[in-house]
């Protein structure tokens, strides 16, 4: 397993954008309806017990990022981070809080980055799943749900439907630690207002034993919930503090939180559902809570039947601060290979997203990498293009910092040459505007030592020259009155083993 928390993202996102499924295209939740027998006996023991939320659960996760097979398309960092940010909202009433516990897992396989049915998402599992947190998949499509739970294995997200203000991976995780749906039963029956509401309804749990089982299941049975309450400890989810619900597909909710869809019970009482609850299939702007009875089941599964997903204590502090972006700053020229951005290291954070456009808007972004060092190299990029910059730290428990305010920069074109033992100069721009400076960079392998410089003009007459040292960095060539006339000059380095010889383009008088 390739555990690793380091990734070029490098992502078109255009492009990224254009593979996912979009959010309407999938169904909500894959997952069927059958109930975890620890919840059924939690709910017979405890009726309606309130919670005890004093203390917080610090739930350890393993994320698996995948990709296709050639490492493309795969869920970029600052939206994984957005969506852990946005889980952690949705628990924090239940007095639950989600952290990395391993570095994230990155997956090269396309069959299930894009897998079709649930048996291909079983085996993605299967395959990857650590014993010791809740593990989370994060592919393009999941078998064309928004998201899905395997009650013996693990959760699987949509990219489409993991976004800041999603609330899927809230909703799934419930599915882990014991939630059904309200309208348990309803899954595959769609309700019409004009039919008799039974007093049963059937639905098939193939996939979703308690255990795997991979042979078809027969049809199983759910009571439906009566609007008094009279028969919530055994029908639908068997909690009595939701109310009925038997909208089992993705529907809107009016200013209240309930469904424009008005329902009957078997007895013919009218009711509207409550979509305020994350375990609905009502819209993502509706839902904002779990209920009392819903977050003591997570709760009691959290520690009574796989508490070795638990942290003793919080694993760490959350971010404060930003760190401070060190170069490029200010519409600096840069080379358009080799260019390094550095920023300074942050107090409490494990980590960072650097991103790159050549829109200060970020509209499209060329460059976006989650690293643990405060250095980025980019191997090439356009010349002659202004790009923007900016970074945002995280760490195991908070994924939720802003980003900086962008540094920006202007790329020109080098040219490079090797010496035999290794060191490199980079000299530009090699297209260089009336009055600017020429920038000679000198390998971080290049042993210091003095060099003299002399340029000469398009018929080799020498028009400059100067000694100086030469330092393992960048160093600055202000050109003479004499190098301001357009054309094409030359630069030689002397050093004592050798000498190199560059051209550039003097394009206009100043």
């Amino acid at each position: 397993m390739k555990h690793t928390l380091l990734f070029l993202g490098v992502v078109m996102s255009g492009a990224l954008f254009a593979q996912e499924p979009t959010k309407a295209a999938l169904f909500p939740c894959g997952t069927s309806a059958e109930m975890h027998l620890r919840t059924i006996e939690y709910l017979a023991a405890n009726g309606s017990a309130k919670p005890n939320v004093s203390d917080t659960l610090w739930v350890g996760l393993q994320i698996h990022l995948l990709a296709k097979d050639d490492g493309t398309s795969r869920f970029a960092a600052e939206r994984l981070l957005d969506a852990f940010c946005g889980l952690n909202a949705d628990y924090a009433k239940a007095g639950i809080q989600f952290y990395f516990k391993y570095d994230w897992n990155l997956i090269d396989s396309t069959a299930w980055w894009s897998h079709d049915t649930i048996s291909y998402g079983r085996d993605m599992m299967f395959a990857n799943d650590v014993p010791d947190a809740t593990n989370c998949y994060f592919v393009s499509d999941p078998a064309g749900n928004c998201g899905y739970n395997l009650p013996y294995a693990s959760v699987a997200m949509a990219f489409g439907c993991s976004g800041k203000n999603d609330h899927t991976w809230a909703h799934e995780m419930g599915h882990q630690y014991g939630l059904p749906h309200p309208f348990r039963g309803w899954e595959g029956n769609p309700y019409n207002f004009n039919n008799p509401t039974p007093t049963e309804v059937y639905y098939d749990y193939t996939h979703f034993h308690a255990s795997p089982d991979s042979v078809n299941a027969p049809l199983d049975t759910a009571l439906v919930e009566f609007l008094d309450g009279s028969n919530c400890t055994i029908a639908a989810d068997y909690v009595c503090d939701t109310d009925p619900d038997y909208l089992a597909t993705r529907w809107q909710c009016d200013a209240q939180g309930n469904s424009t869809v008005k329902q009957k019970d078997p007895a013919g009482n009218e009711f509207y559902s409550d979509g305020t609850l994350f375990m609905s299939y009502a819209n993502d702007a509706c839902q904002n809570r779990f209920s009392d009875q819903q977050i003591a089941i997570v709760r009691d599964r959290l520690l009574n039947v796989v508490p070795q997903v638990l942290a003793p204590a919080r694993p760490e502090l959350p971010i404060t601060g930003l760190p401070t972006l060190l170069s490029p700053l200010n519409g600096q020229i840069t080379p358009n290979q080799g260019s390094q951005l550095r920023w300074s290291s942050l107090p409490g954070a494990s980590g960072y997203v650097v991103q790159a456009s050549r829109f200060a808007n970020y509209f499209f972004i060329e460059l976006n990498e989650a690293t643990r060092d405060t250095t980025f190299t980019f191997p090439q990029l356009t010349p002659n293009q202004t790009y923007y910059w900016r970074v945002k730290p995280f760490n195991t428990v908070d994924g939720c910092a802003a980003f900086t305010a962008s540094g920006s920069f202007k790329t020109v074109l080098a040219v490079s040459t090797t010496e035999p033992g290794g060191g490199a100069l980079r000299l530009y721009p090699t297209l260089l505007e009336a009055g600017a400076p020429l920038w000679l960079e000198f390998d971080e392998q290049r042993a210091v030592s003095t060099v003299q410089l002399s340029a000469f003009d398009a018929l080799g007459r020498l028009i400059w020259q100067q000694r100086t040292d030469a330092p393992q960095g960048t160093l600055r060539i202000d050109l003479p009155e004499a190098a301001n006339t357009p054309g094409v000059y030359r630069l030689t380095v002397q050093s004592p083993t050798d000498t190199r010889t560059f051209s550039f383009v003097r394009q206009n008088m100043p």
